[in-house]
């Protein structure tokens, strides 16, 4: 009887539970460093964190779609890596070694059949939008977009508000949940339509560029949208916007990591940090994220100060949290780093008068750049929601960003 964990409770669990050897295999836990924290079983499992894991195991399955971090982070942490099935991984689904856990035949037709749903169909149904991207007909279905200098320029020279939309922001409008640190609500829904179709002149409207030609983004990045801009969600997004309206590219945040073309990066920060260069900021953002701590990101503010919010479900302390940043936040340029909450806040502060940017990844990017990666990985001390679940980030009082960025810190707004 092979002893497992399996790493990680989302979507991915469900392929594993259909291919696990049930007769030949126990699972003596499930390993989510967040939910171990709130929980202590789920479907009579255990819960458990990742540095909590008892010895005697045969076997780490990493349920992850994105699994690279997390391979790369167990084996620091000192386990050995032929211990660890990386399920989507299909090396590791050609490995006999691990058939006598997960049946070889269901776990391959389950990747085909994945690779099929999520990269296959979605390819067809985004062709003609990629190879006719310049024709008439293609662009009048597709929102107009101002690509991202020209919307750093009007940032810059009008200190104009930017509240960005992104494929989180879209589902939630839609009812459905995507990021994991922003359950559904129906109210946040409802004010970021009302956002979409703000006509505040001081106000931004920034969406992903992700309709047309994909080119210019990695092969990885681009598989990802055409698999999220399926026929339905296109359909869906198109009713939300307005195809005679100017939006701006919500990809400014993500200087980086999505492009083919990586060598420009470096001047597109450069650019982007032309925009609080010399200006007293307001950073409010999640308990972990850190937003430019530990690098030089923020170097050329004149004072930065901290508003700190929760860093899952933000929106459910609203109203603490937009008071506030009006209190604190007067006079000075304000970086949202709260996902659609942050969204909501660009559109209201917009209303009053203050200068709000929804900023969103843009640290994390510049982390990623300063390490010259070409794959999303975690960062030690910050909390990098794509890549890492919550409850990991580390915190070493004794390096001297730590303690600047404990000072900057003006108000807690916590759980």
């Amino acid at each position: 009887m092979k002893k497992l964990y399996i790493f990680g409770m989302g979507k991915g669990k469900a392929y594993i539970d259909r291919c696990l050897m049930k007769d030949k295999t126990q699972v003596l836990g499930i390993i989510d460093n967040y939910k171990a924290d709130i929980m202590s079983e789920v479907e009579g499992i255990p819960l458990v964190r990742q540095n909590k894991l008892s010895d005697g195991y045969d076997y780490i399955i990493v349920s992850l779609m994105q699994y690279e971090d997390t391979r790369e982070k167990l084996i620091l942490q000192g386990v050995k890596p032929d211990k660890i099935i990386c399920f989507f991984d299909f090396s590791d689904a050609d490995n006999e070694e691990y058939w006598s856990v997960l049946d070889s035949y269901k776990w391959r037709i389950e990747l085909m059949w994945k690779h099929y749903r999520g990269v296959a169909i979605p390819t067809l149904d985004n062709l003609a939008y990629e190879i006719y991207a310049e024709s008439e007909t293609v662009q009048s279905r597709c929102p107009k977009i101002a690509d991202v200098d020209r919307t750093v320029e009007i940032l810059l020279k009008d200190r104009k508000c930017l509240a960005r939309f992104g494929d989180g922001e879209f589902e939630l409008m839609c009812g459905r949940r995507r990021a994991a640190f922003q359950d559904v609500d129906e109210k946040l829904g409802q004010r970021l339509r009302e956002a979409l179709s703000s006509e505040n002149e001081n106000l931004l409207i920034a969406i992903a560029n992700n309709y047309g030609k994909l080119d210019k983004y990695t092969d990885e990045d681009a598989e990802a949208i055409r698999s999220y801009m399926s026929k339905k969600v296109r359909k869906e997004h198109m009713k939300l916007l307005d195809s005679e309206r100017q939006y701006y590219d919500a990809y400014l945040s993500r200087p980086y990591i999505i492009y083919r073309n990586k060598k420009n990066a470096g001047k597109r920060f450069d650019n982007i940090r032309k925009i609080w260069d010399g200006q007293d900021v307001l950073i409010v953002e999640g308990e972990y994220t850190r937003f430019g701590v530990g690098n030089d990101l923020l170097d050329n503010a004149a004072v930065v100060s901290r508003v700190l919010a929760p860093g899952k479900n933000a929106f459910s302390r609203y109203k603490e949290i937009v008071d506030e940043v009006r209190k604190q936040g007067r006079n000075k340029l304000i970086l949202a780093v709260l996902g659609p909450t942050a969204t909501v806040l660009a559109y209201d502060l917009a209303e009053e008068g203050y200068w709000v940017i929804d900023i969103g990844q843009l640290d994390v990017e510049y982390e990623w750049y300063l390490r010259g990666v070409d794959k999303r990985c975690g960062i030690p001390y910050k909390n990098v929601s794509e890549v890492t679940q919550y409850g990991e980030v580390a915190t070493d009082d004794r390096n001297d960003y730590i303690s600047k960025y404990k000072k900057e810190v003006v108000a807690h707004i916590f759980e």
